[in-house]
């Protein structure tokens, strides 16, 4: 803990040698592991796509990888390139990120339903001579190809014949002469991994990752990795999400296997679950309210279930409850992350070690906990109007700063990228409201940006949100300011029903109102609908929202 008399800056009481981070490429880092575990986990699968039944087995990875990469060799890639992937694939894609990061390229995936402009626009930054599609996005692809007017190999990672592309079993049938040995790779400063942001807040942006951000984050929790080789995992994330990136690169280091969901679809989502077991389930907020509210949940017996991890936004504190009276004998964490941060802090609930997840904020709202930073995460907290380093119980903007937090923004392959998100410090600017309780907790409680005024007062959404989904009829509702010259915002509320279930308008206007202060009324009504749009990160869709009901 340091600062000065009124400030502090916060540190991890995670305990992390920074002098044993090894610096090396992160397939050495991986491969090194697995060989270690080998023997124990061949036969079972690493990545395994829940809705086409694809899998791969431990004991093929390394080898494919290498058949790989010496197939896309010999077709001419080369350290420094870069591969771009639209597809819905999860084994393929596995398989041709580790080929790529063995060779020294990098990859950069897309949500898979963007305009052709916009693939475009990606695949221009990065100056791509390889694209992976399927047989469902490979149009898309060659009219962005023609527009970019690009010279590119189109692989084809699906099952369909695909008219003028590699098929994937040509590069996994290659012999491997092609294979380079002495490929030469800064683990600081090369790039590998290029992961959009999930345009939240506009056009997502192309966050740029090294072997070094990525190696030193799964260092920092080497002694606390999974101990057994029982520890499967189904997660909701896309393939091209960073969570997606760094949850496979730790089940394969570990040896347990990662249960995908290539196409999320809600209603299929417990048939998932009651046909594989995972003792573990990744989540976001949006999935786990909607999962938490389901009546289906009392039907099966998911005791199997050992542990819940929830990532990409705030969780309410009702939502909290029910899932913890859900499933009672499995332990929720939650972990505080971004695109750009991979991980910031963590909960880390388990049998040896457990922490409060409810807390209250310096102004008296109810705010599920963020829990530790993580090994070697320094953060500070600034005050959103006069800029003053905060201490504890102190509600400000939060910055961050660590080994594994990006290098910065694409702007274009071969130019520097974009830092300004980075203080002349180097404090990364998370845009979030958050406070640190007493005992060292993180509490994060909204995106600058989400935030508005009604007249001098700030109005976080989510506190509004939380009051609501405690009402028993409500599914999921989101808050929005709505532009007002005399009070410069009103806020307005878009509700979900539960199936089957009804509320007025005026009962949930009251319920806000009863148990908030003036300034974070309702003033602007509320709405009734079906659904909620989502982002390309699976959150409520708030930019989207704000056009379409403001």
């Amino acid at each position: 803990m340091e600062g000065t008399e009124d400030g502090e800056i916060f540190k991890s009481i995670l305990p992390c040698d920074p002098s044993k981070i090894p610096n090396v490429p992160l397939t050495d880092y991986i491969f090194k592991f697995l060989r270690k575990n080998l023997q124990v986990v061949a036969e079972n699968p690493w990545l395994f796509d829940v809705c086409s039944g694809k899998k791969v087995l431990f004991k093929e990875v390394e080898e494919l990888a290498r058949k790989v990469a010496s197939g896309l060799a010999r077709r001419g890639f080369s350290k420094g390139d870069i591969l771009y992937f639209v597809s819905y694939d999860i084994v393929d894609i596995g398989i041709l990120q580790l080929a790529v990061w063995l060779l020294g390229g990098a990859t950069r995936g897309s949500f898979q339903i963007e305009e052709p402009e916009e693939f475009q626009r990606q695949m221009n930054e990065v100056q791509c001579k390889f694209v992976a599609v399927d047989c469902e996005t490979v149009q898309s692809i060659k009219r962005a190809i023609s527009l970019a007017d690009m010279d590119c190999t189109i692989i084809n990672v699906g099952d369909a014949d695909v008219d003028g592309a590699l098929k994937f079993s040509e590069l996994s049938n290659d012999d491997g002469t092609a294979f380079p040995e002495n490929v030469e790779i800064d683990p600081k400063n090369d790039v590998l991994l290029i992961c959009n942001t999930s345009g939240s807040t506009g056009t997502p942006k192309g966050v740029m990752h090294t072997h070094e951000t990525v190696v030193s984050i799964m260092a920092c929790f080497e002694g606390m990795l999974a101990e057994s080789y029982d520890e499967s995992i189904l997660i909701t994330a896309s393939n091209f999400a960073i969570s997606n990136a760094w949850t496979s690169s730790v089940y394969l280091a570990t040896g347990n296997t990662m249960y995908c969901i290539g196409r999320y679809k809600k209603e299929e989502f417990l048939d998932h679950v009651l046909k594989f077991k995972p003792r573990k389930l990744f989540l976001y907020p949006y999935i786990s309210s909607w999962l938490a509210r389901s009546t289906e949940l009392q039907k099966h017996d998911l005791s199997f279930i050992k542990d819940i991890s929830l990532g990409g936004s705030v969780v309410d504190p009702t939502t909290m409850r029910l899932l913890q009276k859900a499933f009672p004998k499995a332990y929720i964490n939650l972990a505080y992350a971004s695109t750009e941060t991979m991980g910031v802090s963590i909960t880390l609930n388990s049998a040896r070690f457990q922490l409060p997840l409810l807390g209250t904020s310096p102004d008296g709202e109810e705010m599920v906990a963020s829990g530790v930073l993580f090994p070697l995460v320094q953060a500070k907290v600034i005050d959103l109007e006069t800029q003053k380093l905060l201490g504890r119980n102190k509600l400000g903007k939060l910055y961050v700063k660590a080994t594994h937090i990006m290098k910065g923004y694409l702007v274009h392959k071969g130019r520097e990228p974009n830092r300004s998100c980075f203080d002349e410090e180097g404090w990364f600017d998370t845009g979030d409201v958050a406070f640190f309780d007493s005992n060292g907790q993180l509490f994060v409680r909204e995106r600058v940006s989400f935030m508005f005024k009604y007249y001098m007062h700030f109005v976080n959404p989510s506190e509004i949100e939380a009051i609501l989904q405690e009402h028993p009829a409500v599914q999921m509702a989101c808050v929005i300011g709505v532009p007002n010259k005399e009070t410069t915002n009103l806020a307005k509320a878009i509700v979900v029903l539960k199936e089957g279930k009804t509320a007025s308008e005026e009962e949930l206007i009251k319920l806000v109102a009863d148990k908030l202060p003036f300034y974070k009324h309702l003033y602007g009504g509320l709405q009734f609908v079906d659904s909620l749009p989502e982002n390309k990160g699976r959150k409520v869709d708030r930019v989207a929202i704000m056009k379409i009901y403001a």
